[in-house]
Order: structure tokens, then C-alpha cells, then sequence
């Protein structure tokens, strides 16, 4: 045996043992569900698993394992511990819920995504599926109803092409009840059969909803016809059977195997974050346990007159129940009625539902519960950015400056006293500070954070590297410059879009948000596709233009001042991209020109607190381009978190002396390690 056999054997051992190890990990939690039915306390104990996560976090670098690493594993083990407690206790509440199998009605054959989402939901149980395959949704509801399938499962909506119309129309006339949900990462192949190429195919089958969510995809190819069918595994068994060169189906990876077709192309999807929730419908509704998190789906609707949708909005914020759907469909029988179809999170039997449900017969005409069910989202429990910081002896930190706080509205100057109502970016328009919420990170509110990545993106490799040491020491967004604007037209421009997938695949890997500029009004929805938040840089300020173009997108903005700009001018900057729809606006102090030459720019630490007087918009700092040298950053970076900025944006390189823009100002790997302690720990 080889010495590399050796090393993979062993390998294998430790695999074997991780299985193990984990199996009994998860018995253990079971016997935890059981404790928990005894003396009922809720699943989830969000401080203990923080608690948990940091220990764990430490531990590991002590082994020399990245903290982003064992952080992701552990947020997936507990997820799968929590999501297991709830079907446990689940399961004792409902005792149907565990027979040893189940028959589950789904769109399609098997292969499709309805399927996929079908084995899914009953691996959770431990129950072997019986298959009921439908050519239609209508299909679905009429094998449950008939008593041929136990269960159903349907697509609701996608995160990309959004509601489902077709499945929402169904549910106003059955009386199946909702038992459930679950949410599937939708990943669209090209598939074919063997001897296919991409580029000699003239036509393509799939789904309409598949069709729809790969559009940009096609655009590229006009010579290809599209063509529908009732599901995408009719699409794979229909190009399997015709078993020509020129023909191929959207499906999955998984529907390649079953109907042996290669896969020519993946990621075809228009956006990679692309995921399905599928509701779980059933004749009988289930008991939700108190100690799960539930949600309700109610379907009602209203009088024809003003106010009527906000009487009922109102009924559940005076409750304190958090809508997080909403969504109207035509009564096809009564025109320009609506109904509509409202998400809540709540237990049916709480008090405060029931409440609300009584308040709300007196405002609606028709009003029904379409079920009551555990909810799938379990939000990965995320460390503080003090906990990624390794141990040391502690520092005196930075106090967080008075001026967080809301400031009282000042006296109205001269650039709003000609105005008749007050600028949207003002304070006298909204006294409360605005924050922006980017998945699970909000700027704007106590949490001082930090972006950080390269000047330029120069390689798959180099922002990779960077977006994971971003993630190890608590960055909490990514940043990259993909389109840059140079002084010197034959300075690096950036790798332009390529640049762009490379990030948005380092961010992805990382779980970062990215934040890159966009400099021509052309590109502004293209770039938003994939970006989380677009920047207007320095040069850019007053290109009102660009600006109304990023006001009509939903991405939030980074706004930057310009080398010369007052305070007045960058507020009036800000407010062309809020006049055009976008409220979610950060202003961004990169320091401006001065008669100093001994740095870059001058950073002007003044207009933190001026501007948290004049706007409720948030405020980040850009020490990198305001010194311009990377020994000041640090220095700059606490600086800005002493006068009271919501956060920095700094360049961090692998190798900055080699970088191919701006070499001076970017820190090496272990200076941002050293910053972040600093600022944090």
C-alpha cells in the first residue's frame, strides 16, 4: 500500500467515526426534546448556542482550525438538532405524523423539484414515501381530498419569479389544511443527452416557472426555442425519450441521474440565491406544540372601501403578530375583489391569535385559517464580532459616543428653506435613525461594522482568500472593486463583470454580503443582480444620472463623498436616490482635499457628528482612502468608531505590495487581524 493510500484510509477511519459521533450527537439531542416535553421550556436556547459557538470557536483555533469553518459546521449541526427536536415533539403531539411511510402527492415524476421537496420533508419523520406523481397542481389537491395520498406538497412561491399564482387560486376552494413547510434550494441544469453541445441545441423543455427563472441565461442563445411542459421531470423524460443531440430539459443534477442525461451547463438560473417554499397540505390539521415556533396562513377578504386592508394590518400590529407574507388574488367571480392570503408568526391556539381572529370578523367579509404549522426558519445563530477576536489581555475599549442616538431635529438652513416640506434625508422628515437590514446584519443601529476586502478583485483565488479571512475575524461584509475608475487610463480597470461572479462566489462561500461600485448607469441593474449593496464612489457624487438610477433599484446604497463636497451637497446627492424610491442610503466619509499632502486626503471626523444632527441616514468611514498609507488605518478606523460612525470600509490584500490599485493604503492579513482586534475585542 502507498503511503497516499495510507493517508486516505486513515482519512476514511476518521470519517467513519465523525458519522458516529455524530449519530450520537443527535440522540442526544432527542433525549434533550424528551426532557423538554417533561418540564416544557422552549427548543431553542439562542444564548446557550452562542455560548456554545464561542467556546467551541476558541477551542478550535487553539487546533489550528478558522474560526468560519467551525462556526459554519456547528450553525448546521444545531440546525439539524433543532429541526429534529421539532419533528420529535411534533410526532408525540400528532402520532399520524410517524407512520413507518406515507404516500405524498407532488407535481411531476420523480426527479422533479416537487419530489425532491417530498423525500425532504418525510426524511425528516423517518418515513419512507410512497409516491403519488400528478400532472397538475389541481392533481395534487384531488389525490389528498380523494384520500389517495395522505399529504401534498406544492410550490407557494420562489425567491427569484416569486408567488405561484396557479397553487394560491387552488387553495381559496379546498378544505385541505397547511400542516407544514419547507424551503428547497433550487439549482437549474442544462441537461441533455449524451453527444449534446450548448451550442448546436434548437430547443429546450421545461416548466414555465423554470423557463421564467433562466431567461437571462437564454438571451444569450435566440437560436434555441423554448417550449413547456406540465413539470421539469416531463421536461427530462421527454428530451431522454426523443434521445436527440439538438434538444435538452431544465431540471436538477439529481434528474440527470434518473433519466440519464449529461449536464452541459450549471447555474443557469438567473440568480444563484434561488429557493422554493413548498406548503405540506393535509385533510386533517396538526397541533403545534408551544415550545416550537409556529406560523398561521389565513385567506379573507375585505369591503370595498378606503382603509379597509390597513383596519386589518392594524388588528395584528395591536396584538403584536408579525406578518411576513402578504399576498392578493382576484375572486374570479366578483371583479376587482380581492383576496387575500396573509402569512402570520403565531401559535393558532395563543391568545393573541385568537384575539385578533375575533377582531377581525368585524372587518372582514370572509375570513378562514388555512392551517396552523411548525415553521421551518431556523436563523443560524451568528457570533458577535467580539467573539472572533482571539483571547488576549483585555484593552479599554472605545465608548460608544452619545450621538448614537437620535439628535433633536436642528434649525432648518439655508438649502431646505426654500422647500415646502422637508428633505426626505433630513431629520425634520424622520426623527428616528434609519437602518438597513442586509439578511441577517442591520447598519444603523448599535453594532459598529466592518467591510473589508481588496481594492481591485484580481483573481478567483485572491478574493477567496480574502473573503475568508474577512469572515475568521468578524468582518461582516465584503467588499471588491470589479469597474474601477482610474486616473490613469492605463492603470487596471478591474475584471469587470468576471470580477463580479468571482466575488459574489467568495461572498457565497464566506456568507458575506458584498458591496462593489457601479459607475455607469447602464450597468446598475445588472450589477444589483448579484451585488448585495451598490457603491457611488468619490468621482461619482454628483452624477445625478447614475444616482436617479440606483434610487429606483432595491439594493441599498453606499454613497460617497466627492473630493470637494460640502456636507450640504452630499446630502442633496442622497436625497436624488431617496426622491427616486431607495430609502436605504449610507453616506460614506472617504476624506476630501486639502491644502495636507502628508496623506492621501483629509479625513474630516467632523462630519460624523454634523451629519447625525442634519440626517438619519447612516454613517460609514473609509480610513484606506482617506490616508492613503495602510500604518494609519488603524488609528483612523478607532477613531471613527470614537466619534459615533456606524461603521468602516477598509481594503485588506493577501499581498498588498503586489495589489494591482492602490498598493499603499490596503493592510495585509495580519494588520486587519490586529485592527479588528483592536476595534473589537
Amino acid at each position: 500500500m502507498s503511503e497516499l493510500d495510507t493517508i486516505r484510509q486513515e482519512i476514511n477511519q476518521l470519517d467513519h467515526e465523525l458519522l458516529s459521533i455524530l449519530s450520537k450527537r443527535k440522540q442526544l439531542s432527542l433525549d434533550v426534546a424528551k426532557n423538554k416535553l417533561k418540564v416544557p421550556k422552549p427548543v431553542r436556547d439562542s444564548e446557550r448556542e452562542r455560548s456554545i459557538l464561542t467556546s467551541l470557536v476558541h477551542q478550535a483555533r487553539e487546533q489550528g482550525l478558522e474560526a468560519h469553518y467551525i462556526s459554519r459546521l456547528y450553525q448546521l449541526i444545531m440546525e439539524n438538532s433543532v429541526l429534529a427536536q421539532h419533528a420529535y415533539i411534533q410526532n408525540i403531539q400528532n402520532p399520524e405524523l410517524k407512520l413507518p411511510s406515507a404516500t405524498i402527492a407532488f407535481l411531476g415524476d420523480k426527479g422533479s423539484y416537487s419530489h425532491l421537496a417530498a423525500r425532504r420533508h418525510l426524511a425528516r419523520n423517518e418515513q419512507q414515501l410512497v409516491e403519488c406523481c400528478c400532472r397538475t397542481f389541481a392533481d395534487v389537491i384531488r389525490a389528498v381530498e380523494n384520500g389517495q395520498a395522505e399529504y401534498g406538497i406544492l410550490p407557494i412561491e420562489n425567491t427569484c419569479s416569486g408567488s405561484i399564482n396557479e397553487v394560491y387560486d387552488l387553495m381559496q376552494h379546498t378544505q385541505l389544511s397547511i400542516i407544514g413547510e419547507l424551503s428547497l434550494p433550487i439549482e437549474h441544469c442544462l441537461l441533455a443527452p449524451e453527444g449534446a453541445e450548448l451550442n448546436k441545441l434548437t430547443t429546450v423543455y421545461s416548466h414555465p416557472q423554470a423557463i421564467q427563472q433562466c431567461s437571462d441565461f437564454f438571451a444569450n442563445y435566440p437560436q434555441i426555442r423554448l417550449e413547456y411542459c406540465d413539470s421539469t421531470s416531463a421536461a427530462m423524460q421527454k428530451v431522454q425519450e426523443m434521445n436527440r443531440p439538438d434538444v435538452a430539459a431544465i431540471g436538477n443534477a439529481d434528474g440527470a441521474d434518473i433519466y440519464q442525461l449529461k449536464n452541459l451547463h450549471q447555474q443557469i438560473a438567473n440568480h444563484s440565491e434561488n429557493y422554493t417554499r413548498f406548503i405540506i397540505t393535509s385533510r386533517k390539521p396538526v397541533e403545534v406544540s408551544s415550545q416550537i415556533p409556529a406560523k398561521c396562513t389565513l385567506v379573507l377578504s375585505t369591503g370595498q372601501k378606503a382603509g379597509s386592508l390597513a383596519e386589518v394590518l392594524l388588528i395584528l400590529r395591536e396584538h403584536n403578530i408579525n406578518m411576513s407574507k402578504l399576498e392578493s388574488r382576484p375572486v374570479p367571480t366578483s371583479p376587482w375583489e380581492e383576496l387575500f392570503y396573509i402569512d402570520v408568526e403565531s401559535h393558532l391556539q395563543s391568545e393573541p391569535m385568537q384575539q385578533a381572529l375575533n377582531e377581525l370578523t368585524r372587518v372582514t367579509r370572509h375570513i378562514k385559517v388555512l392551517g396552523c404549522y411548525p415553521s421551518e426558519t431556523i436563523q443560524p445563530t451568528e457570533l458577535p464580532t467580539e467573539a472572533l477576536q482571539p483571547q488576549a489581555e483585555p484593552k479599554i475599549a472605545a465608548q460608544p459616543a452619545a450621538e448614537s442616538k437620535p439628535a433633536q431635529a436642528p434649525a432648518k438652513t439655508s438649502a431646505n428653506k426654500s422647500t415646502k416640506k422637508p428633505p426626505l434625508v433630513s431629520r425634520e422628515h424622520k426623527a428616528q435613525d434609519t437602518r438597513i437590514q442586509i439578511g441577517q446584519l442591520e447598519i444603523g443601529g448599535d453594532q459598529f461594522i466592518t467591510m473589508a476586502g481588496p481594492c481591485s478583485v484580481e483573481s478567483c483565488e485572491q478574493i477567496h482568500e480574502t473573503a475568508l479571512i474577512v469572515k475568521e475575524f468578524g468582518g461582516h461584509m465584503l467588499r471588491g472593486g470589479c469597474f474601477k475608475p482610474r486616473t490613469n487610463p492605463y492603470s487596471f480597470q478591474g475584471l469587470g463583470y468576471q470580477g463580479l461572479d468571482y466575488m459574489q462566489q467568495a461572498g457565497q462561500s464566506a456568507r458575506l454580503p458584498i458591496i462593489t461600485e457601479v459607475m455607469d448607469r447602464e450597468d446598475v441593474h445588472k450589477v444589483a443582480l448579484q451585488a448585495d449593496v451598490l457603491q457611488i464612489g468619490a468621482r461619482n457624487m454628483q452624477n445625478f444620472a447614475l444616482l436617479k438610477e440606483v434610487g429606483k433599484t432595491t439594493r441599498p446604497i453606499l454613497l460617497k463623498r466627492g473630493l470637494m463636497s460640502s456636507l450640504d451637497e452630499l446630502l442633496g446627492a442622497a436625497e436624488y436616490i431617496l426622491a427616486h424610491g431607495n430609502q436605504q442610503v449610507m453616506l460614506c466619509e472617504r476624506g476630501i482635499r486639502t491644502f495636507e499632502t502628508a496623506t492621501r486626503n483629509t479625513l474630516d471626523l467632523s462630519a460624523v457628528p454634523l451629519l447625525k444632527q442634519m440626517t438619519h441616514l447612516p454613517i460609514i468611514i473609509d480610513p484606506s482612502h482617506a490616508v492613503g498609507k495602510r500604518d494609519l488605518v488603524l488609528p483612523m478606523a478607532k477613531a471613527a468608531k470614537a466619534v459615533g460612525a456606524h461603521g468602516i470600509i477598509v481594503e485588506v490584500h493577501p499581498d498588498p505590495d503586489k495589489a494591482l490599485s492602490d498598493a499603499e493604503q490596503q493592510l495585509n492579513f495580519e494588520q486587519y487581524q490586529q485592527m479588528m482586534g483592536e476595534l473589537y475585542r
